[in-house]
């Protein structure tokens, strides 16, 4: 949702994007018919253990909550080749077209995960660090454009990536965008699994050892 919002002072007018709730939908959406089946089975095979339960609870306000503070404080404002970036936290980061480094559109990219490919807007500093990166799960297509047009029109130079790409390809031009866990998810996911299971068997022994010593 784009919002033109005009101040009384003489400055230039200025555009505020937020996210939006439709791309987001589209984004659910499109993932449920794969979670909600993964999700059952692993209850179905763990169990509701009462120490269970909590954590699902948790887990899931948690995420909620989340998602409702980002709706509702997240959002972009530019104008005049200066920009404002206000996040989920209320946290507020300031810059003008000539800290930016190179702007860069994705046409569609490749996650490696259950979700389809989706747009991304990355901004990098001079230095090829990430300044923001706003996804296409959360934020729609015509925003991507007003932005980039805006950025384009001040003099950053845009890096438009039109073919389809995925992380760790992404990952190879700027290795300071994308993180490695994000580029390798298999191999990521493989060791977070094994941190689990690790954990769930110190906590059994744990238990066992407690119940020995009462």
């Amino acid at each position: 949702m784009m919002e033109p919002v005009t101040s009384d002072a003489p400055t230039p007018p200025v555009t505020v994007l937020r996210p939006s709730r439709a791309a987001y939908t589209r984004a659910i959406k499109a993932n449920l018919w794969i979670a909600v089946p993964l999700l059952v089975i692993s209850v179905v095979r763990v169990g509701l253990n009462p120490w269970l339960l909590p954590v699902f609870v948790v887990a899931l306000g948690l995420t909620f909550g989340g998602v409702l503070l980002y709706f509702r404080r997240a959002r972009v404002e530019f104008g005049g080749g200066r920009y404002r970036v206000v996040d989920l936290l209320g946290r507020i980061r300031s810059f003008t077209a000539t800290e930016i480094g190179t702007l860069v559109t994705v046409i569609s990219l490749n996650s490696g995960s259950t979700a389809p490919p989706a747009p991304q807007l990355i901004l990098t500093r001079p230095d090829g660090s990430r300044l923001l990166r706003l996804r296409g799960q959360t934020w729609e297509v015509e925003q991507f454009a007003a932005l980039a047009d805006d950025l384009i029109a001040h003099g950053v130079v845009n890096d438009a990536i039109v073919d389809p790409i995925t992380t760790g390809q992404l990952r190879l031009r700027y290795p300071r965008v994308v993180g490695w866990w994000e580029a390798h998810p298999i191999a990521f996911g493989l060791i977070v699994g094994l941190g689990v299971l690790f954990l769930a068997i110190v906590v059994v022994i744990a238990v066992f050892f407690s119940t020995l010593a009462g």
